[in-house]
């Protein structure tokens, strides 16, 4: 369920008590389902609540007049959207169903309620915030300074080290579901190029796309390549500080 996801995922944070453990099982919410290849928010839309994935994949993402689209980063299991109904209830940009999604739909004051009933939670919340942003500070210069060959291998081990998080895939892989004119949209290149790219990683033995998964077969070696340091994702820091707390 939904709930639970969302615990896997704050429990990465955070040693959490049963107190703590019974509150986030307990927050009241909608299930919803959506289907794959669906705008799931517009931009524009006014939002009434915050929507917790319990399973499937999504992109946040902005479209120019001219149709040009720019995915801002990818949604999984546990991730939450959107916040800013919290403080602003017109949506900023969309978030499109990459597959079939299930999600819980909560209430801002529940969700209120949720942060003011547990300091550390609400912390760990804030943490999992503060990890979003340094996404989206490597996703800007990956975009802005990597090769096509970079930025698509540290693409796909971010997105390896992230599923990791959440107890899926496997250590040396994961299930893609992201099509070619996602990833090119998600960093700025061609569905051609893209697909250029990921052939010829597969032809220098660094990995391989094995029905519908990416499977790494030399991770080290692509991380040097495209130098992918996890240390963004502060693993350690969250946990070292929230230990403290």
């Amino acid at each position: 369920m939904a709930k639970r996801a969302l615990l896997r995922r704050i429990s990465f944070y955070a040693d959490l008590d049963e107190v703590v453990q019974d509150g986030v099982m307990g927050l009241e919410g909608k299930e919803k389902r959506f289907d794959r290849n669906l705008d799931i928010v517009d931009a524009g839309q006014q939002m009434d609540s915050v929507l917790v994935i319990k399973q499937g994949w999504a992109v946040r993402y902005k479209t120019l007049e001219d149709g040009r689209r720019q995915i801002l980063n990818v949604l999984l299991p546990g991730d939450i959207f959107d916040l800013q109904v919290l403080v602003a209830a017109e949506a900023d940009h969309s978030v499109l169903s990459i597959t079939e999604l299930e999600t819980l739909s909560v209430e801002p004051s529940e969700f209120r309620r949720l942060l003011t009933e547990s300091g550390k939670l609400t912390l760990a919340f804030w943490w999992m915030q503060v990890q979003e942003e340094a996404f989206l500070r490597e996703q800007i210069v990956r975009n802005g300074q990597q090769t096509a060959r970079e930025r698509i291998g540290h693409f796909l081990l971010e997105l390896h080290r992230r599923i990791q998080i959440i107890d899926e895939g496997t250590r040396d892989g994961f299930r893609m579901p992201l099509t070619q004119t996602v990833i090119a949209d998600a960093l700025g290149l061609t569905p051609i190029h893209t697909n250029r790219v990921l052939r010829q990683l597969e032809k220098d033995d660094l990995l391989d796309r094995e029905k519908g998964w990416i499977v790494f077969r030399d991770a080290s070696r692509l991380a040097e390549i495209c130098q992918f340091d996890p240390s963004y994702f502060h693993l350690d820091a969250f946990r070292m500080r929230l230990g403290r707390e």
